[in-house]
């Protein structure tokens, strides 16, 4: 096939890639059929991604007749992933995983520290980075803001606010980096692939955090300032002391995000020990069964914090072209 432009051969690229990020092994034709490539266009991207060791061929799969299929399996090492969760509460807390394609931990450390400093982090990624040489995206997660141009505007570590890291870490290693606030990576791990889905986080302290995930993409608002539940009129300044007072603050909470976005799922994670049969016999009161979403409550954010940063490192080195940016010969 040829092309009038690249942006056709990267949007077919990327559509292939995005298969085996799915599923590990495939074949020529169950690409052509889950992604509409024509077979002959297949066979030349598969050659291509192979000469780049993206991908290798396996063992040929049973055939009805003829020559057995040639499969091919996404090389898990072709590239691996930095991920740093920062968390703070007695201490700052970070932690890093070195992670491979199939989202597999290669590598975890943990540090605690009374107070934090860039050079904190900067040397524990020295040592990351001298054990790994295959190391292409750093993502990370902070309890903070990040405005549109990659700098923490605010952060409950006061050491790292009005700080661009990604500009500090991309010209120290040379690759690429992701940062994202933590609510909004949880939803991004978490998301089951809804309409709409929001992950609401209710620490042991005032300000309540909400991800959201509208038409499948992470919504942040015009002003980064969607999903703060906590600035609600009868939530703002209360710091709940007692399940009771926790339980109120959170049915005012998801009250909002029903009545406003009417998603499909809301999943809970709170500092307290809450029940999710008590959340829905309460909306039940005063909002109609048919429009209670599923809700699900959860003891930690962290493992879905982590895959929100996984999707975040594959996402950020994708082509994102529109079909409208192409024009076919």
């Amino acid at each position: 096939m040829a092309y009038k432009n690249d942006n056709l051969k990267k949007l077919h690229i990327q559509k292939i890639k995005d298969c085996f990020y799915r599923e590990s092994i495939w074949d020529k034709n169950c690409l052509s059929e889950e992604t509409g490539i024509s077979k002959t266009t297949c066979t030349t991207i598969l050659k291509e991604l192979e000469e780049a060791e993206f991908i290798f061929q396996v063992q040929d799969g049973e055939s009805t007749g003829g020559r057995p299929r040639k499969r091919y399996q996404l090389n898990k090492d072709n590239s691996h992933s930095c991920l740093i969760l920062f968390t703070v509460g007695k201490y700052r807390k970070i932690e890093i995983q070195l992670r491979d394609l199939y989202g597999q931990v290669l590598y975890r450390e943990v540090c605690k520290f009374s107070k934090f400093s860039m050079k904190d982090l900067s040397e524990m990624l020295n040592k990351v980075f001298e054990r790994d040489k295959k190391i292409a995206v750093i993502a990370l997660s902070i309890p903070g803001v990040v405005d549109e141009r990659d700098k923490i505007v605010s952060c409950d570590i006061k050491e790292l606010e009005h700080q661009n890291i990604k500009l500090l870490l991309e010209t120290l290693y040379q690759v690429d980096v992701v940062i994202e606030n933590d609510v909004n990576l949880a939803v991004v791990g978490y998301h089951k692939g809804e309409e709409s889905a929001a992950f609401l986080y209710q620490p042991s302290v005032m300000y309540s955090g909400c991800g959201i995930m509208l038409q499948g993409k992470l919504y942040r608002g015009s002003t980064l300032f969607a999903g703060e539940l906590g600035y609600l009129k009868h939530c703002a300044g209360k710091e709940p002391k007692t399940k009771k007072d926790a339980i109120d603050v959170i049915l005012e909470q998801v009250s909002a995000l029903i009545c406003v976005l009417n998603p499909e799922r809301i999943c809970i994670c709170s500092s307290f020990s809450i029940l999710q049969e008590e959340i829905c016999l309460e909306l039940a009161q005063w909002i109609l069964p048919e429009h209670i979403p599923e809700i699900e409550v959860i003891d930690e954010m962290e493992p879905f914090i982590f895959q929100g940063l996984m999707e975040a490192t594959i996402d950020v080195q994708r082509e994102h072209v529109t079909i409208k940016e192409v024009r076919k010969v």
